[in-house]
């Protein structure tokens, strides 16, 4: 049986996080490396040919979320060819730039509906989620748009004005350090506000002595939709 139009969407989807992860988590550990044994051009020409995947995958999955845009695919390979053409290491160091960017750009584009990419993942991840997180998680989601825009910002000038060093230090150590702290926060934040205690696990019964559900107008709402859904 052929696969549906949305599953070959969710697959592409899928690749293309696995393209997004390799160009922010793996891509600043091993650009050095490939420059050595490389060189500019000839790590940019390799690159070329994720860059293409990359425009396929979002081809694909752009007919299942046109939140999916042009752009990013274009613009990293318009970085890699110039590249290719210049011998500049300069611009490799700008491909997680564009990266992040695009990013900014995908989590924004969500909140032009009525579910931002933030809501989407939870009600996948809890299907039993109240609609009254919608607001918080379009909140939440502009806090990572302001993030990665802000990443990009700072990961393109030391791309242009920082040694090495700093950049790689940056791009591959801290970013990832302030994404755990940032979610961190925002797990201990989220739990506190609505005091949302349906599973009961340890945290939840811990948490639940420290912050009593009924002492606040969400934690009763929490409660309320929790004992309703039990109840069902």
């Amino acid at each position: 049986m052929p696969w549906s139009e949305r599953t070959w969407g969710w697959i592409a989807a899928a690749g293309l996080a696995v393209a997004v992860g390799a160009l922010t988590f793996v891509y600043p550990h091993l650009l050095e490396p490939a420059l050595a044994r490389h060189g500019v051009r000839g790590s940019a020409a390799g690159l070329l040919v994720l860059a293409g995947l990359w425009g396929l995958l979002a081809a694909r999955a752009r007919r299942t979320d046109p939140g999916i845009g042009r752009w990013p695919g274009i613009a990293l390979a318009g970085v890699l060819l110039g590249a290719i053409l210049t011998g500049e290491h300069v611009f490799l160091r700008l491909v997680p730039a564009v990266v992040y960017l695009a990013l900014a750009a995908f989590f924004q584009a969500s909140l032009a509906g009525g579910d931002s990419i933030l809501e989407r993942v939870v009600r996948r991840m809890l299907p039993q989620a109240p609609d009254f997180i919608r607001s918080y998680c379009r909140k939440l989601t502009w806090a990572w748009v302001v993030f990665f825009a802000a990443c990009a910002l700072v990961i393109a000038g030391l791309a242009i004005v920082g040694p090495q060093s700093r950049w790689e230090f940056f791009t591959g150590t801290v970013v990832y350090a302030l994404m755990i702290a940032l979610s961190t926060v925002e797990f201990f934040v989220r739990k506190t506000w609505f005091r949302y205690y349906f599973f009961g696990g340890p945290f939840d019964r811990l948490w639940s002595r420290l912050f009593p559900a009924e002492n606040t107008p969400q934690g009763r709402r929490s409660a309320e939709y929790i004992r309703r859904t039990r109840d069902a």
